[in-house]
């Protein structure tokens, strides 16, 4: 009968954790590159810059880059996922069961704001680019997630119109009227400047929500 090997002087096996730190350092480093991707988009323009510019930006070689990414398409895709992900996962936290459609429509438009100050040249470069990645096999999952988020504030509109706080003709128009308030902010909004995000988001609310106060 054979006998087991002694395996008293090896070192214990390390199971699953090795692996996932190597995940987890892969993607901090990707999203650290389409951050600086964004910001050179931002600046010089998505379809301007060559991979030689983020080459230079990045500090990569080129095979380096392309661990990283597919094409710039593919990053164009992964700038939206860095801004919507926390901004949907915000949402969700801010729309409270008990709260009314004004504060929710107030927590909210709060989180969108924020979101865009955080996320300024990500914001940027989709809202520029957005129908070019239209295009991209991605997209279905890019439309999903932003009609989420504008699902929460149709929602929002829809409840203060049935409780009949709200005088509301067309909620998607409203929706779109709400979005477009926030959403055209990344052209002019500067984080730190004499308006905050967060007064910037109640001033909004403050002009949104008298137009629709039954």
């Amino acid at each position: 009968m054979p006998t087991r090997p002694d395996r008293s002087a090896s070192p214990p096996r390390k199971r699953g954790r090795p692996k996932l730190e190597k995940n987890e350092s892969f993607e901090k480093r990707r999203a650290e590159i389409v951050d600086i991707a964004a910001e050179v988009f931002a600046e010089r323009g998505f379809h301007a810059t060559t991979i030689d510019d983020l080459v230079e930006a990045t500090g990569l070689q080129r095979g380096g880059l392309y661990h990283y990414m597919e094409n710039k398409d593919d990053l164009l895709v992964r700038i939206h996922e860095r801004f919507i992900e926390p901004l949907l996962a915000d949402a969700r936290k801010a729309v409270g069961a008990d709260d009314s459609p004004e504060v929710t429509l107030r927590n909210l438009a709060h989180v969108l704001i924020n979101d865009i100050a955080d996320y300024l040249p990500q914001v940027t470069v989709f809202l520029h680019e957005w129908r070019f990645v239209e295009q991209h096999d991605r997209w279905r999952s890019i439309r999903e997630s932003r009609r989420e988020f504008e699902g929460l504030i149709s929602k929002a509109l829809e409840e203060g119109a049935e409780q009949n706080l709200f005088k509301i003709k067309d909620v998607r128009l409203a929706t779109l009227g709400f979005l477009g308030m926030f959403n055209y902010s990344y052209q002019w909004f500067q984080p730190g400047g004499r308006v905050s995000a967060d007064d910037l988001a109640d001033q909004f609310c403050d002009i949104f929500l008298d137009g629709i106060r039954a």
